[in-house]
């Protein structure tokens, strides 16, 4: 009796953490929806907006990415753009002076050294004059009313912040991530924003600890304490391609996956859910994702022991999921491989993530990750 109460635990835990969380939100996105209706207003009154970028070694990519912002569906004269120089190396300080000598609502700033993120983001802030921040990566692509549709979702009343809409070409574990986004978003409130794109009004922009891992994360749980929603403003695509190393994808989620024990460090109240009003969305879909492997090792050593042809069948699985996921590291094109490469992934991430954060391994600097855009 005491495996089959082992194997239905952590059949429970991996259920809500993975499926019954999903379907949760799914549920009250359609029984009590929230007013995410954005509001369009015409160019006379919209707010000036700043559009920050930080960049570390990003000459690839950092010319394409500033000629689409100026291209923006969005008035020039309330557009500005700053690119903070994060130590590059490279040739990106000399692309991004180049744009600034020929358009003076580009500048860039740079950092001393190597500093992370956050750094680069405080600086940017301190330099900032504009109504709104738009906060992004460098590698995605974006459409042209990307930052016409982050500053109407701002204008709901009682929204804090607007997450544009990831979306990971060939990906179907980041589909479902952020298809549950969306519900969460249409139902109240998101707990993070994607950082390749989100946006806020520039007064609520918190100081970042130099230390922090995930912005995204800390800055709208920030937003969320004092009252604010974060919602998906869907229309604003910003476009990805997986990661051409399974390895790269491995390191990442250790990396972010770490960084959420961070956050509930850093983040006081995150946890209490007196103080917190996303609290149960953040323990259930972010934290559940680090109780989720010890889930599936109860269900595994639960299924080894029990009796009966259900448990045989569910070992089984467990050995078809595995088999899938190397042969999708092989290059073997099936069409469960690469989900079953990010379940895999992930978990086998989850619980490294916790010790390697604990023992100090876990940097806010980061590497260019490599991507397939064949």
């Amino acid at each position: 009796m005491i495996w089959e109460v082992l194997f239905w635990s952590g059949a429970g835990i991996v259920f809500t953490a993975y499926v019954g969380y999903g379907l949760w939100v799914a549920a009250l996105s359609r029984i009590r929806p929230a007013d995410n209706q954005p509001r369009y207003r015409p160019d006379p009154e919209l707010p000036r907006v700043t559009c920050v970028m930080a960049a570390a070694n990003e000459a690839a990519l950092i010319g394409r990415k500033i000629e689409i912002l100026t291209q923006q569906d969005y008035p020039p004269e309330k557009l500005e753009i700053v690119v903070v120089s994060d130590g590059c190396t490279d040739a990106t300080e000399a692309i991004v002076s180049q744009w600034t000598a020929r358009d003076p609502r580009i500048r860039l700033l740079r950092t001393p050294r190597r500093s992370g993120k956050p750094t680069a983001l405080n600086l940017a802030r301190s330099q900032v004059v504009t109504e709104v921040m738009a906060l992004m990566d460098v590698r995605q692509e974006l459409p042209p009313n990307a930052v016409r549709d982050l500053v109407a979702y701002l204008a709901i009343p009682g929204v804090g912040a607007v997450s544009g809409d990831l979306q990971v070409r060939a990906d179907r574990y980041w589909t479902y991530e952020g298809l549950v986004r969306k519900h969460e978003s249409r139902s109240g409130s998101m707990v993070q924003v994607t950082g390749s794109l989100y946006a806020l009004r520039t007064a609520d922009f918190p100081e970042i600890p130099a230390e922090t891992i995930l912005d995204d994360v800390y800055v709208p749980l920030q937003i969320a304490l004092r009252g604010g929603r974060i919602v998906m403003a869907e229309p604003a695509k910003s476009l990805d391609v997986v990661t051409r190393s399974v390895g790269s994808e491995f390191v990442r989620k250790v990396r972010t996956l770490a960084g959420l024990v961070q956050v509930c460090h850093l983040v006081q109240g995150c946890l209490d859910p007196r103080r917190n009003p996303v609290w149960a969305r953040f323990l259930v879909h972010k934290l559940f994702r680090l109780v989720a492997p010890y889930g599936l090792l109860l269900m595994l050593a639960g299924a080894a022991m029990a009796q009966g042809w259900f448990y045989r069948s569910a070992l089984i699985g467990a050995a078809a999921l595995v088999l899938l996921a190397v042969g999708g590291s092989l290059g073997i094109r099936l069409r469960l491989a690469s989900l079953s490469q990010s379940i895999v992934a992930l978990n086998l991430a989850a619980l490294w993530a916790v010790p390697w954060y604990y023992l100090g391994r876990a940097s806010v600097t980061w590497a260019r990750v490599e991507v397939d855009r064949t």
